[in-house]
């Protein structure tokens, strides 16, 4: 049987942590920060006391749900079918966002959930790092049917590992899905960068979304091919 290496991992992780949903709310939240901070301060302390704790809500939510669907999975892991029947569901996720980039607007869109903007917002609000660290949390709660397809075609093939493999490949992946969000709390505290990277990331909105639907169906594929 194939087994999955950290490579592939370390980029599935990378690739989910540039996912629209999580990159464009943190974009807004940046933007907030810097608002509020006056122009002859200096905001990189603010912005990774409060940066710092949203992202590491998310983080550590990822980490536990990916834990969960781990052990439930592992149990199944001697029985084919339900592998494989795991393997079909993250090629039709994968399928659905590339629907979603090819025929926007078209049928139901995977995204975050109409009802649950709400809550983002009024939590994004908070301003004490517990609220944020909370705020982190409902974050990485409401982006997984934007994104969770890759994770969820990650976990079906760490679940085949040994328990100490698991810990380490699911940590890797969830310290490469905060990556790009430490990385841009390191360069926006110039309001001009924040700009750029903003504009950067609405022309390749759409290109990442793809990326990320492409890498779902070859992880589902890879399911279906060693299950």
């Amino acid at each position: 049987m194939n087994r999955i290496t950290l490579p592939v991992v370390l980029a599935s992780g990378l690739i989910d942590g540039l996912n629209p949903c999580a990159f464009g709310v943190l974009l807004s939240f940046t933007a907030v920060i810097l608002a509020s901070v006056a122009l002859t301060q200096d905001p990189r302390p603010q912005l990774w006391k409060a940066g710092g704790a949203y992202v590491a809500g998310m983080f550590l939510t990822y980490l536990l749900l990916g834990l969960g669907i781990v052990a439930a999975v592992s149990l199944f892991t001697t029985t084919h079918l339900p592998i494989r029947l795991m393997g079909l569901l993250v090629v039709a996720l994968g399928l659905w966002v590339l629907k979603d980039v090819v025929l926007p607007g078209v049928g139901i869109s995977l995204g975050m959930p109409t009802c649950w903007q709400g809550m983002v917002r009024q939590a994004l609000s908070r301003t004490t790092p517990v609220g944020l660290f909370a705020s982190g949390g409902l974050v990485g709660l409401c982006t997984l049917p934007c994104s969770g397809a890759i994770y969820v075609g990650v976990l079906a093939l760490i679940a085949r590992e040994p328990l100490l493999a698991r810990l380490s490949y699911l940590i890797s992946y969830n310290i490469m899905f905060v990556a790009p969000l430490l990385a841009m709390l390191a360069v926006v505290s110039d309001r001009r960068v924040l700009n750029r990277i903003a504009h950067a990331f609405v022309q390749r909105k759409a290109l990442l979304k793809a990326t990320v639907g492409v890498v779902t169906v070859v992880l589902g594929l890879v399911i279906l091919a060693t299950a």
